[in-house]
């Protein structure tokens, strides 16, 4: 991270005789494809706008990882102009090493078809790097909090090919496995890639998802996986006592304890529909539009520190149901106090 943010410095400047510190910069940063030890590809879509920079930044702390960030254009209306409700800002395309948009696809799972492409695309960058040992997986709003235990994730897989931070058993003992953050040794990745490439060539792909394709390589290859050993589990709610695989809770998890994982964008939905205070606002880039929902209410939060858009915003979470959310919609923010209030309930 340092010597990233070294690199803008040097771009800021003008031309000049650079020093013997400022030429090692340079040369490690141009060579550090051969240098990484670990590669990352970062899938993500308009939908993840508001937290690319901070997820990224926390990567970046990572210093001998590799990031080829995948952006799906798929999602894009090209009749709509806004530049930051469609595309990162450019601001963000210097934090990953690289980046990939694969071709336009189109199905009734597009978000799970443009993820195996996304997939395919990145790894032909990744592939050509035999100095990269293992290879994650991360989506666009899942963040590490405490990115330095990404050793300690590596030290724990052991000679398994591969660990994803969520995973289950289906009843006849089936692995279920969640694909937004896994680390694959370089070999097994290639693999899963190769067996994705010749699912994509012959099979309506909305017949499949990233983690159905991760069941049936497991079993047909008689790949080597590992379950990590403390699972996210709901504690509350409808589902108590099951595993939590999109982390809403943020519950105690191997990933949790030691790489600080959130899904951001689950975790701010659980806590919507859950009446709790938002989540802090350094994961949200305020420049990006999120959703109708977020803008009108916790970004003013995140702006003003008034909590009565908190209230509001309880008031027009997604669980709520339909015909109470179209009469809170009538509502001004006056409703929920005359003043506004600054301290949270």
């Amino acid at each position: 991270m340092k010597s990233y943010k070294q690199m803008l410095e040097l771009h800021k400047a003008p031309s000049i005789q650079l020093t013997e510190e400022q030429e090692a910069i340079v040369m490690h940063e141009n060579s550090f494809p051969f240098i990484a030890k670990m590669g990352m590809v970062f899938t993500s879509y308009k939908g993840h706008l508001p937290f690319i920079r901070h997820v990224l930044e926390q990567y970046r702390k990572i210093e001998d990882m590799f990031i080829v960030g995948a952006y799906d254009t798929w999602y894009i209306d090209p009749d709509v102009s806004q530049t930051h409700t469609m595309l990162p800002d450019p601001k963000m395309w210097y934090l990953a090493h690289s980046w990939v948009f694969k071709h336009n696809t189109w199905s009734g799972l597009s978000k799970r078809h443009g993820w195996l492409w996304s997939h395919y695309y990145a790894s032909s960058i990744l592939r050509p790097l035999k100095n990269l040992e293992y290879i994650w997986t991360s989506n666009g709003d899942c963040c590490w909090d405490r990115p330095e235990g990404v050793y300690e994730i590596i030290d724990l897989l052991g000679d398994a090919d591969f660990m994803s931070g969520q995973s289950d058993y289906y009843g006849d003992g089936r692995p279920m496995i969640h694909s937004c953050s896994i680390v694959f040794k370089r070999d097994a990745y290639f693999s899963f890639i190769d067996y994705v490439i010749e699912k994509l060539k012959v099979s309506g792909t909305e017949s499949y998802s990233p983690e159905m394709l991760l069941m049936n390589w497991v079993l047909e290859y008689d790949i080597k996986y590992k379950h990590a050993p403390v699972q996210p589990i709901y504690k509350t709610g409808p589902y108590e006592g099951r595993p939590d695989t999109y982390c809403e809770q943020g519950c105690e998890s191997t990933w949790r304890d030691v790489l600080g994982f959130r899904n951001l964008i689950a975790e701010k939905n659980w806590r919507y529909n859950n009446r709790l205070p938002p989540l802090d606002k350094k994961y949200f880039d305020l420049i990006h539009s999120g959703s109708d929902l977020d803008k009108n209410t916790i970004y003013k939060f995140y702006e003003t520190g008034d909590y009565r858009y908190v209230l509001m915003s309880w008031d027009l979470a997604p669980e709520v149901p339909r015909e109470e959310r179209i009469e809170a919609k009538k509502r001004n923010l006056e409703y929920y106090g005359k003043e506004p209030i600054k301290e949270k309930l």
